[in-house]
């Protein structure tokens, strides 16, 4: 039994997690961020590169360094190849989050946030005690992917398809926050979100 409260929030690639994200940390509860993890675990476990230069070569490293963006267009491409990249990273990824997590808790920390945009897809709810979908109607959320990343509607409905369906996730949350729209108004319903877990913000000074 976990001192800390665990809190996993997830998102459809768009949705504006990242704003909501935001929102909560400024209001003073940590976050420990998968995406920046699984970055970083390339940096902390040399396997990782070893993998990809074995399998990649030339294709993915320029003058010996890693291309981020040509290795994510690749596994996104490619559902053979996006499953047997995360085999290999997925381990260490979980390492760190569970290390980081931990870490808060020995700090004494009341609640922290894991923010995982694979949250359901890798099971990291198990380990939380409540999660929160970020939801976007899917209009909205194909046209904010296209001109966020500057993409056509064909690559952009792409990356969205190889995400686990949004109804799904909706049915794997223990709570869910519409963001299609007004974000004062997706604000106010994180506020009711976390006063429901028995977390409650300070009213900001207007």
């Amino acid at each position: 039994m976990h001192s800390m409260l665990r809190i996993g929030i997830t998102g459809g690639i768009a949705s504006g997690k990242s704003t909501i994200v935001k929102f909560i940390s400024g209001k003073g509860i940590p976050v420990v961020d998968a995406d920046i993890i699984s970055r970083e675990v390339l940096e902390l476990y040399p396997k990782i590169i070893d993998y990809l230069k074995g399998k990649y070569g030339n294709l993915v490293f320029k003058d010996g360094v890693l291309d981020r963006k040509e290795l994510g267009r690749i596994i996104f491409s490619s559902d053979k190849d996006r499953k047997a990249y995360t085999d290999v990273i997925m381990p260490f990824i979980r390492l760190e989050i569970e290390k980081r997590l931990d870490r808060l808790e020995s700090e004494g920390c009341e609640a922290a946030i894991l923010d995982a945009p694979l949250l359901f897809e890798e099971g990291f709810e198990k380990d939380m005690d409540a999660s929160i979908l970020v939801y976007a109607d899917p209009l909205v959320q194909l046209q904010r992917l296209m001109k966020r990343n500057g993409i056509t509607e064909e690559e952009a409905k792409r990356m969205i398809s190889s995400q686990m369906p949004v109804q799904k996730k909706l049915e794997l949350a223990d709570y869910v926050v519409d963001n299609s729209g007004d974000l004062e108004r997706t604000k106010e319903e994180i506020d009711m979100v976390f006063m429901k877990m028995g977390i409650y913000f300070e009213e900001e000074n207007s």
